[in-house]
């Protein structure tokens, strides 16, 4: 997984966080999203500028049967 520099800042601030001071800040961050559920407001709305490109090409590693390679 790939992250940022500010994100594995964050990860190693909650890492150095006492267990009150992370339970205080999930608990937080689950009161934030709770709010934002209520709101009913997606989270990021699809942009106008895009269009789906269809899938007409089968892919072999989506196929249910086993690959066998010699």
């Amino acid at each position: 997984m790939d992250l940022s520099m500010d994100e594995h800042k964050l990860i190693i601030e909650f890492r150095r966080l006492s267990d009150s001071g992370r339970k205080s800040l999930l608990d937080r961050a689950a009161v934030l999203v709770r709010q934002e559920l209520d709101r009913g407001e997606p989270d990021s709305p699809a942009p106008e500028n895009r269009c789906s490109v269809p899938q007409s090409e089968k892919r072999p590693e989506t196929a249910k049967e086993p690959i066998f390679t010699e």
